[in-house]
């Protein structure tokens, strides 16, 4: 029996599909059953006309009305199908160009907007964008990418006023759009190697959207304070029509610690989505203690391994139960969740949870057979709502999707008799030395059980005589003075010999890609050149 078919006999069959099937579908039904509520908000200048609130605010009838504007405006340029690229940071602007790319029947291709030319231009010329978007501020370095491709017809600026993505003229009809097609072009965060082209399709950010708000459990309503990249599916998928099915207020803007707190209490937050480290920047900063948080309910994270203490600490500092996702740009950002109001302290401690509806899941071992329930293996996961492969590589798409329609993920996972899993490292991660394996997320969790360590990120370093040895990234805890000696010692007091590391090297932060993951592979090379140096 397949651990697939085992979740199926334990939880039941999966939920009828649902009516909405496109992403302008999710932006329709609220508008429909809530035209009044506030669902969009971006702190800053009013815009005419929002809400009459002091933050830029849309209704979902406004948000509606501006999004199919923004629709026309494009179409009377664009045929349905071109890929329209933006490379803008968190704000109005780039929620209503996914809704207006989405309801035109355009692709959508969004480009970090910290990306260097050389990355822009890779992403723009595998897309094969017709169109960029780029905010006043980062206009240069648009301009020297769009300069090398010739097939971009159109680069438009805009200077921190929505409006100008409306452009005159006769409205024309908007297209049907096939569920199936493709909605955007995503980026993978490029741990290693040149970021890949995830194609992410209607259907799939309509069920993962779905899904995801299902499991956080709140109440119709309420506001989501989510400064997670919008260029990324934890912002634009879980984030923008999460929030749309709950008819929550999305309030959108850039991580700036004091400016996210701030929005917390100014909105009344009862949801607030953060990466791992972006929860501990707030933690630290000194307006935490001050933040009034009565109405939040849910913290919303995913990215990284959590350890088990910094779970109790979150939970126990911001006062509200732990949400936390295992997904992937190739999952629409979720593929499996803790129920911060329904799952027991132990669960979200220890584990990511279920799959979410429309996922089946499988942990297979080297030789690709289903590993029995409490053994680590790869996971594998397979569903109608995962992306269908990588836009122009083929040949990338057969390496991660097999025959079977499995992705496989290169993840360690464990999953125990309830359907829970626990995630226990990267395949191409797992370090090997003298003949033994080492998953480095066992060696963080214990670093970082030490008082004098915040954070910590474990890698193998190239060792002639034992394969690789085990080399450790430490940022201390503030105030504190690193002592190797003394972190060593608690070290081999909790792991086996080989396991402990045998170089420490303290940073300030550790390298993170966009979706907050530690770019291991750069660690590897800093731990590399010191052995050399």
């Amino acid at each position: 029996m397949t651990v697939a078919l085992q979740w199926s006999e334990l939880h039941g069959p999966p939920s009828p599909p649902l009516e909405e099937a496109v992403v302008g579908d999710v932006l329709r039904r609220a508008a429909r059953m809530g035209p009044d509520d506030v669902v969009l908000t971006s702190p800053g200048p009013a815009g005419p006309g929002r809400a009459g609130r002091d933050p830029a605010s849309w209704t979902a009838a406004g948000l509606l009305a501006d999004a199919t504007a923004v629709a026309a405006s494009l179409l009377r340029r664009h045929p349905p199908g071109t890929r329209i690229a933006t490379y803008l940071h968190n704000g109005p602007e780039a929620v209503l160009l996914q809704f207006g790319v989405a309801l035109a029947g355009m692709v959508l291709v969004p480009v970090n907007p910290k990306a260097r030319p050389d990355e822009l231009a890779h992403a723009l010329g595998l897309s094969e964008a017709a169109c960029l978007y780029v905010g006043a501020e980062d206009a240069d370095p648009a301009g020297r990418a769009a300069s090398r491709l010739p097939g971009l017809g159109e680069v438009v600026r805009l200077d921190g006023d929505w409006r100008a993505l409306r452009w005159g003229g006769p409205a024309p009809v908007l297209p049907a759009v096939d569920p199936d097609s493709p909605a955007q072009i995503q980026f993978t965060s490029g741990t290693s190697g040149r970021p890949k082209g995830v194609r992410i399709h209607h259907r799939g950010m309509v069920d993962t959207s779905h899904a995801f708000a299902r499991r956080i459990g709140l109440p119709p309503g309420g506001a989501w304070v989510d400064p997670m990249p919008l260029f990324h599916t934890a912002g634009n998928v879980l984030g923008a029509m999460g929030a749309l099915w709950q008819r929550a207020e999305h309030v959108v803007l850039r991580f700036e610690p004091a400016a996210v707190l701030a929005a917390v209490a100014a909105r009344r937050a009862t949801l607030l989505s953060a990466a791992p480290t972006l929860l501990h920047l707030l933690m630290g900063h000194p307006d935490f203690a001050a933040t009034a948080m009565r109405d939040l309910r849910v913290v919303f994270t995913g990215g990284m391994t959590l350890t088990p203490a910094m779970v109790d600490t979150i939970e126990a500092r911001f006062g509200a139960p732990l949400s936390v996702t295992f997904g992937m740009t190739e999952t629409c950002g979720c593929a499996l969740q803790t129920a911060p109001l329904a799952d027991d302290a132990q669960a979200r401690r220890t584990t990511v949870g279920t799959p979410i509806e429309g996922t089946d899941v499988r942990v297979v071992d080297a030789g690709g057979e289903v590993a029995p329930v409490g053994r680590a293996g790869e996971l594998l996961l397979r569903g109608a709502r995962l992306t269908r492969g990588y836009h122009g590589d083929p040949e990338a798409t057969a390496r991660a999707i097999d025959p079977g329609g499995w992705l496989h993920t290169g993840d360690l996972a464990v999953m125990d008799a309830r359907g829970r899993l626990r995630i226990a490292g990267r395949l191409k991660d797992m370090i090997k030395t003298g003949g033994e394996n080492v998953a480095p997320e066992e060696v963080e969790e214990v670093v970082t059980g030490h008082p004098g360590v915040a954070r910590a990120a474990v890698v193998g370093v190239p060792d002639a005589r034992w394969g690789e040895l085990v080399a450790a990234f430490v940022v201390p805890e503030p105030g504190t003075d690193f002592d190797a000696d003394a972190v060593a010692a608690y070290c081999r007091e909790r792991l086996s010999p080989f396991k402990v590391p045998r170089s420490w090297t303290v940073v300030g932060e550790l390298p993170l890609t966009a979706s907050a993951k530690v770019k291991r592979a750069e660690l590897r090379r800093r731990a590399a050149a010191s052995r050399r140096d």
